[in-house]
């Protein structure tokens, strides 16, 4: 089976770079999700937490966090955050006829990524040069006055090469990831299979045959990526799903379990409760 494309965030292929403020977290970055852009991201205020590779981050105002392209990852928000959210393709800083010095900046975050940090804590004494930066490159994103393109492309070199300089491996927050590419590519596929058929009967041994993976590899390979189990990740894609028919259509409770993908009612209303709190006919009401 050919790998999946990565979604794409970024239209603009000219200049591939956005900066934006995001006050609180979208429903579609609390689940688990990856692209093909970099991203950085600054804690103006508030807590919260991350989950990258399996890992979780708990975070706070200051803390700053490098997302590789190929990190699986979700953030929730506590209350009142504010975060500043870069986000840039590879090729931006190290383009094909670009100066191969270039990609010296992104290697060490592409290539060895359980050697460098996601998390970069707030409380550093080198965590003032990089806000300081991130400010500048916000300001030259929003005022974009002539040549802000190359100000930006030379500001996030200066930002990578900072990191590589001031955080040692002892000071940085590490990830354990799985070492074989492959079978990494292979879990994104699976995620991908169950989110466009979450609807279906979804087993471990119909996974494994699918995908052609071991079940125990299966499992232990998915839930260093993703933090769960295969089958809890088909479940909360059907409560998801449920909660938006719950909201969205007028159709009975039977019915959307139904079709989410639940063979019995019971079932439904169990986990539904137990994971969102209350039962679909009260979250319906709310």
């Amino acid at each position: 089976m050919k790998n999946l494309p990565k979604p794409c965030l970024i239209e603009e292929r000219y200049f591939p770079f956005e900066c934006s403020d995001s006050y609180g977290v979208e429903d579609d970055y609390r689940t688990l999700h990856w692209h093909r852009e970099m991203e950085i991201c600054y804690i103006k205020q508030g807590t919260g937490k991350y989950l990258i590779n399996g890992t979780d981050y708990s975070f706070e105002k200051g803390d700053m966090f490098i997302i590789n392209n190929d990190d699986i990852h979700l953030c929730h928000d506590d209350k009142n955050l504010i975060m500043q959210v870069i986000m840039f393709e590879p090729s931006f800083i190290c383009g094909g006829a670009g100066n191969p010095l270039d990609y010296e900046y992104l290697r060490p975050f592409m290539e060895s990524p359980a050697n460098y940090c996601k998390k970069l804590d707030g409380k550093s004494p080198y965590s003032l040069k990089l806000i300081k930066i991130l400010a500048e490159i916000e300001q030259e994103y929003s005022s974009m006055n002539k040549g802000y393109e190359l100000i930006i492309k030379s500001l996030l070199l200066k930002f990578m090469s900072l990191i590589i300089r001031y955080f040692s491996v002892e000071e940085c927050s590490y990830v354990k990831e799985i070492s074989s590419v492959p079978v990494s590519d292979k879990i994104r596929n699976i995620l991908i299979y169950i989110e466009n058929n979450y609807q279906n009967e979804i087993t471990l041994k119909f996974l494994s045959e699918k995908f052609n993976i071991s079940i125990p590899y299966l499992c232990s390979s998915f839930k260093c990526l993703t933090g769960i189990s295969p089958i809890d990740f088909v479940i909360r894609n059907r409560i998801a799903q449920a909660k938006y028919e719950l909201t969205s259509t007028k159709k009975d409770i039977l019915t959307i379990s139904q079709e989410c993908g639940f063979r019995s009612l019971s079932n439904f209303n169990h986990l539904f409760k137990t994971l969102v709190g209350c039962c679909p006919s009260a979250y319906r009401k709310t």
